[in-house]
């Protein structure tokens, strides 16, 4: 297609490709920083249900204490 057919037509461009979209690669770093920040947030959480259950688990002994 000529530039004029495109100015003419722009709705019309041809999509010959018949690839799917690659997707993005990533370098060994960047899945590694994503794995640790994964990992990070996993181990906050449950830190936050331990002591959580913990000081439930000792209300409970001091109520019926």
């Amino acid at each position: 297609m000529s530039k004029e057919e495109l100015e003419i037509n722009p709705n019309k461009i041809e999509n010959t490709s018949s690839e799917v979209e690659t997707t993005k690669n990533l370098c060994v770093h960047e899945l590694r920083r994503r794995l640790k920040n994964k990992q990070k947030k996993e181990n906050i959480i449950k830190f936050v249900i331990f002591i959580s259950l913990f000081c439930f688990i000792s209300f409970l002994s001091l109520f019926f204490y």
